[in-house]
């Protein structure tokens, strides 16, 4: 119980909100671009549409990519998992010899 509470207390919401925007941007671009494929649209309108919403997916993962950078929160939680990391690549290590 004691490791739930502070793994919850790690957890960003902001962090989740921006992932999230960015994993809909992603999916929406990827939805659209197997569309128009299945449907062999070609031109400049559905070539500007998937710029778009590459584009758009970019933006989503660069706002992520800065809130990760500036959240001391989510910087806590990146090096208590590589730490976590870490030790368990020890401990195979360990093992195996």
């Amino acid at each position: 119980m004691t490791e739930e509470l502070s793994f919850e207390f790690l957890l960003c919401g902001e962090y989740e909100r921006l992932l999230s925007e960015c994993q809909k941007a992603l999916d929406h671009w990827n939805g659209r671009s197997e569309r128009i494929r299945q449907a062999q649209l070609s031109g400049e309108e559905p070539g500007r549409e998937l710029l778009r919403l590459q584009a758009r997916f970019a933006k989503s993962y660069a706002v992520l990519q800065r809130h990760i950078e500036h959240c001391e929160r989510c910087q806590l939680a990146a090096r208590m998992s590589q730490c976590v990391s870490d030790s368990s690549a020890r401990s195979l290590a360990t093992v195996a010899h």
